[in-house]
């Protein structure tokens, strides 16, 4: 039944993305700069980020918008805008996020030590269950497979929950990633 479940979140959550061109500027234009560490956020609705404010992460504002370190004016507003374009409905992974709880039991399938940026190659796949009930709660396929030296396909599906995050946060958000064009290694 989870998988069901999920799958129809997918769905939800790839029509979302249609409305993204439509929203991004509409809302960009009704938010400002935040300050950093405020977490967690609240703008934005289902297409704001939690984790960081309307003008992104300090990496993104430093080095990765379009206008680098600029927030404010027009040339902020069109980073805000890249921003809400770069992470698509990420309110809406958060609200349909599955919650901890100390009662799951882990079963895992492959290795944990996999990272796209550390260059560790491999797979996993994680079941968790409740433990009184035996009751499958939430699932997570994690895969980076290198096909050249600074590209691999990252693959991440079900909901983000084998991370330090899950417990330290109280929640595992949504994830239906398929990436072929990742970047392989911290570039």
């Amino acid at each position: 039944m989870i998988y069901l479940k999920w799958l129809a979140l997918c769905i939800a959550d790839w029509l979302l993305l249609l409305t993204v061109p439509l929203a991004a500027p509409v809302i960009a234009a009704f938010t400002r700069e935040q300050l950093y560490g405020q977490y967690p956020y609240s703008w934005g609705w289902v297409w704001g980020t939690y984790d960081n404010p309307p003008q992104g992460d300090e990496g993104y504002v430093r080095k990765r918008s379009p206008f680098p370190t600029v927030t404010t004016g027009l040339r902020g507003y069109v980073n805000r805008v890249a921003w809400m374009i770069r992470n698509p409905v990420y309110g809406f992974a958060r609200h349909y996020s599955l919650k901890y709880n100390q009662c799951y039991v882990w079963q895992v399938l492959g290795h944990d030590g996999i990272s796209d940026k550390n260059r560790s190659p491999g797979w996993y796949f994680v079941r968790i269950r409740d433990l009184y009930t035996w009751r499958l709660v939430g699932f997570e396929f994690y895969g980076v497979f290198p096909y050249t030296k600074s590209r691999d396909v990252r693959i991440r599906l079900g909901w983000k929950m084998f991370t330090d995050k899950f417990e330290q946060r109280g929640f595992a958000p949504l994830v239906n990633t398929i990436n072929p064009f990742d970047g392989y290694g911290d570039q």
